[in-house]
């Protein structure tokens, strides 16, 4: 560009599932050394769109006594607290590097579904596993949503 010559700029910023205020700075490089550098800071304010956001009550669910080397069905009640339908992915195990559900379960806006699957106890003893649930939901981001199984193997 020669000097005095105006050209449009155009910044993108993507806040994903992020809604609420936002302050960002855009470093702008107009050469190549430093000294052509120039900050833009960025301010303001990010409306909600409607999203599913997935809730697991109680997030530490007792499933009793199981029954070691066989599959037991256990349950978990999945609520959908946003304003837009919800969709779980999977549910997987992160002690046993195991998936229970993979899938396209849809839960309307303020509604739950039940969800049974099976879990394998190895041995007797105290059961414990972390639940990972995926879903599309405002509150997950792409790590799973924790959920706590407890019992005993007898």
């Amino acid at each position: 560009m020669q000097p005095d010559e105006k050209t449009t700029l155009v910044i993108t910023y993507r806040t994903f599932k992020y809604a609420g205020k936002f302050d960002k700075t855009v470093t702008v490089f107009t050469g190549d050394s430093k000294e052509d550098a120039h900050i833009i800071h960025i301010t303001g304010f990010v409306e909600a769109i409607p999203m599913g956001v997935i809730e697991v009550s109680p997030r530490k669910v007792d499933v009793g006594e199981l029954t070691p080397d066989r599959q037991n069905q256990v349950q978990i009640m999945i609520k959908n607290t946003g304003d837009a339908p919800l969709t779980v992915t999977s549910i997987t195990s992160m002690k046993f590097k195991s998936t229970y559900f993979t899938g396209e379960l849809v839960i309307p806006a303020g509604r739950s579904l039940p969800v049974t699957f099976g879990v394998r106890p190895v041995r007797s003893g105290r059961f414990l596993d972390i639940l990972l649930v995926y879903s599309d939901a405002r509150n997950d981001i792409g790590k799973g949503y924790k959920v706590v199984l407890s019992g005993t193997a007898k």
